[in-house]
């Protein structure tokens, strides 16, 4: 079947159009497309080409809609509601037969496979979670990248008394309203310079500063590098304190100075954090329990097709915290 489709091309240039749609074998289920999360690791795709596998691509791995047709092997039924499972694991190496979590091989939808800006997506059963009745798809749609925000909490070995977040897009967003929930009594700080972004940081109970240079007193426990920016890095390496916990978590090429004495001496945790592993049962629980809290994240809808224009502006010049698509 033909579908409407997003389209990137070589040229990085997006467009609508359609695309190709196998009907599900053995064990797939195709998924028509309710809601659709525009993540930063798309930007990093629409600016550099970098993982497409084939062209045009169809990007999006933040997907939330119901099974339409389902193969004669899927553990879903037409009508179930699903989020699906952004990875991809090769199902092909010594590693996938242990546990495909842990595949080194291991891709993403939209990149190695059409993704969720369509109306229809084809994805195997495994990568489909069940979503509670009750919970709206708007919601929903953001436990994908809140698995993230749980993969990369998940790192701590203690609990944060004074934490600060670099950069308060989706996933530092979403990573500043876990840490309200998990640790209430912490103090929270975040840097941001984009004004919509900043005054949603300070709404939700943060001290807001404009730069991570200039983050007040160092001596942080946790710092999240979540911004990406020149230096980042060394900036956050700089704002920890001893024993202090740094968890990287931006998708950036940007390069940063990180004095390896200021690791060492601060006995610091220097830990890259990418996608998640098994929480994402445990983010789609989280939001089914209490959805209003990460609804602030989401900052503009737009549909199928107005989402090429509304990307164009993001590339431009940010000024969504998340962008949805409805198709």
């Amino acid at each position: 079947m033909r579908v409407p489709a997003t389209l990137l091309d070589r040229d990085l240039t997006m467009t609508l159009g359609e695309r190709e749609i196998d009907g599900p074998t053995g064990d797939a289920v195709l998924v028509k497309v309710e809601w659709a999360g525009l993540c930063g690791s798309d930007l990093h795709v629409l600016r550099s080409g970098v993982w497409v596998e084939e062209w045009p691509a169809t990007l999006g791995h933040e997907v939330f809609g119901e099974v339409v047709e389902a193969g004669p092997d899927a553990a879903f039924a037409v009508g179930d509601r699903v989020v699906l499972d952004s990875r991809v694991p090769c199902l092909d190496c010594e590693q996938c037969e242990k546990d495909p979590d842990f595949c080194p091989n291991i891709t993403f939808l939209g990149e190695s496979r059409p993704g969720g800006f369509a109306t229809h997506v084809l994805v195997p059963s495994r990568s489909a979670h069940a979503v509670p009745d009750g919970v709206q798809g708007e919601d929903a749609v953001l436990a994908e990248p809140l698995a993230v925000a749980f993969h990369a909490l998940g790192h701590l070995e203690r609990e944060p008394w004074r934490a600060l977040v670099l950069g308060h897009g989706p996933i530092g967003a979403l990573i500043h309203l876990e840490l309200r929930r998990r640790f209430p009594d912490a103090t929270v700080a975040v840097a941001e310079p984009n004004p919509r972004r900043a005054a949603l940081a300070g709404a939700l109970g943060a001290t807001v500063y404009e730069s991570g240079a200039a983050t007040g007193a160092e001596g942080y426990d946790l710092v999240v590098e979540a911004a990406g920016y020149p230096n980042a890095l060394g900036d956050a390496v700089k704002a920890a304190g001893e024993r202090a916990t740094v968890l990287a978590v931006a998708i950036s090429e940007a390069e940063s100075r990180v004095r390896p004495i200021d690791v060492v001496e601060g006995r610091l945790r220097l830990i890259g954090v990418n996608a998640f592993l098994t929480e994402l049962p445990e983010a789609i629980a989280a939001i089914a329990s209490e959805p209003w809290r990460y609804r602030p994240v989401v900052t503009r809808a737009v549909s199928l097709e107005e989402f090429p224009p509304a990307v164009a502006q993001e590339l431009r010049e940010p000024q969504a915290i998340k962008l949805l698509v409805r198709p």
